[in-house]
C-alpha cells in the first residue's frame, strides 16, 4: 500500500485525475493484475483471442485503436507488431508508456464528461459534457476493451462524495452513449465487456447483478468468465467473478 501511495503521488496526472481517483484505480489495477496473475490469465487469454480474430483480415499497417487500454495485459502485442497501434484512456501510467514506446498513448477521458464533472462540482454549474471528441484518423479496427461497465463508476462515486446528484439514469446514459458513439463510427468494432457481477461464497453464487443496462445489443458471440477477484483480495471470504462477452459491431 506505502508503495501505491507514493506511486500516486509521483506520478504526473491533471489535478481532476488524481482528485476523481482514476490515477489510483489505475495504480490498483496494476497491482492487483500482478497479485491475481493466474486468475486473470484465461480471462486476458480470451480478449486476446478475440483482438487477434478482428485483426485477421487488417492488411500490415492498418491502424487499431484500443479504448481502455490500461496496462496492456489483454492485448496480444507480438502479434499486432504489423499494425499501428493507439491506445486511449484516462490515465497511462509512466512504466506501461515507456515499455510500449512504438505505441501512440492519447490521455482522453473516453466518456468526455469527467473535467466538466468535476469543475462543475468545483463551481456549482449543471454538468454540460458529453462525448464529442473526434477521431482525427479513422481506424480500421476500433477495441472498446473491458471498459463499458466502468465508464461511470468514478463520475458517479466523486459526485456522491459532494452529494451532487447526478440523477437515476446517469450511469447507464454513460454507457449507452458509449455504446451508441461506436456503432457510429464506420469502422468494425469489437467490444468486450462484463454482463454480470457473481459473488460466491466457496462454490455457492450469493448474489449476481447485471454490470450493464439493456443496450438492444445482439447476444454476444462469446462468453466467459472472470475471476477478478479470488477469495482473500476483495474479501476473506467472498470471491468475484464476471461473466464476460465479446460482440462485432
Amino acid at each position: 500500500m506505502l508503495r501505491e501511495a507514493l506511486q500516486h503521488l509521483f506520478t504526473a496526472a491533471p489535478k481532476y485525475v488524481k482528485d476523481m481517483g482514476y490515477l489510483r484505480e489505475a495504480i490498483a489495477i496494476e497491482a492487483r493484475a500482478k497479485r491475481c496473475k493466474k486468475h486473470w490469465r484465461p480471462h486476458l487469454e480470451k480478449s486476446k483471442q478475440h483482438i487477434l480474430t478482428a485483426a485477421k483480415k487488417l492488411t500490415p499497417g492498418a491502424h487499431i485503436m484500443i479504448l481502455g487500454s490500461g496496462g496492456l495485459h489483454d492485448v496480444p502485442l507480438d502479434e499486432l507488431e504489423q499494425f499501428k497501434i493507439t491506445c486511449v484512456d484516462i490515465v497511462h501510467l509512466p512504466a506501461v508508456k515507456k515499455q510500449y514506446k512504438a505505441i501512440n498513448f492519447i490521455t482522453q477521458d473516453v466518456t468526455g464528461k469527467a473535467e466538466t464533472l468535476y469543475q462543475s462540482i468545483r463551481e456549482g454549474k449543471i454538468v454540460t459534457g458529453d462525448l464529442e471528441w473526434r477521431l482525427s484518423e479513422k481506424p480500421d479496427l476500433i477495441i472498446s476493451l473491458n471498459l463499458l461497465s466502468q465508464l461511470a463508476m468514478k463520475l458517479v462515486e466523486y459526485a456522491d462524495s459532494y452529494d451532487h446528484d447526478l440523477g437515476i439514469c446517469f450511469a447507464d446514459n454513460i454507457i449507452k452513449e458509449h455504446v451508441d458513439w461506436l456503432k457510429k463510427q464506420q469502422t468494425d468494432v469489437l467490444l468486450i465487456s462484463d454482463i454480470s457481477r457473481c459473488y460466491f461464497q466457496g462454490e455457492r453464487l450469493v448474489e449476481k447483478i447485471a454490470s450493464l443496462p439493456d443496450l438492444e445489443l445482439d447476444a454476444p458471440e462469446d462468453q466467459w468468465q472472470w475471476d477478478i477477484a479470488p477469495t482473500g483480495e476483495a474479501d476473506k471470504e467472498i470471491s468475484i467473478r464476471h461473466n464476460v462477452g465479446a460482440w462485432r459491431l
